[in-house]
């Protein structure tokens, strides 16, 4: 991807999150504020290129991922953003939110492979590298699994 698209899609979508009011569930706000702090939160990755993709293109039942960020040098970061609920209580809340943690996680990795496999597709002679992350509102920042 030429730095040209790479500036116009994080411009794009930095105004969209910037403008979008409408959305205030907990896991969306979690994700506004990723995209609208991401010059402290993911320091290393200056862009924004991707929000809700198609894991497989045409197979919206294999999954969308949430977020993808670059530096614009060939190195990506995969974000999965997911809200956890931290109020309930009990057993089988607490069962919740360690399933929850693990489903999010599998995800990330899942997902950072296959983006690294488009990329390889489109052009086999770089070498991207994409980082699986999370960022969950049990966290500061997102924590890089990969």
């Amino acid at each position: 991807m030429h730095i040209d698209e790479i500036q116009h899609r994080d411009q794009v979508l930095r105004a969209y999150f910037k403008g979008r009011d409408w959305d205030k569930n907990d896991e969306y706000l979690l994700k506004q504020k990723l995209i609208r702090c991401s010059d402290w939160l993911l320091p290393e990755y200056k862009y924004v290129i991707e929000d809700e993709w198609e894991v497989d293109a045409g197979r919206a039942d294999q999954g969308y991922g949430d977020l993808v960020f670059t530096d614009g040098l060939g190195n990506f970061a995969v974000v999965e953003v997911k809200w956890i609920d931290l109020t309930s209580s009990g057993d089988n809340a607490s069962n919740k939110r360690t399933k929850k943690r693990k489903a999010v996680k599998e995800q990330a990795i899942k997902y950072a492979e296959i983006y690294e496999q488009k990329l390889s597709a489109i052009n086999p002679y770089i070498d991207n590298q994409v980082a699986a992350n999370i960022y969950t509102n049990e966290d500061d920042k997102p924590q890089r699994l990969l």
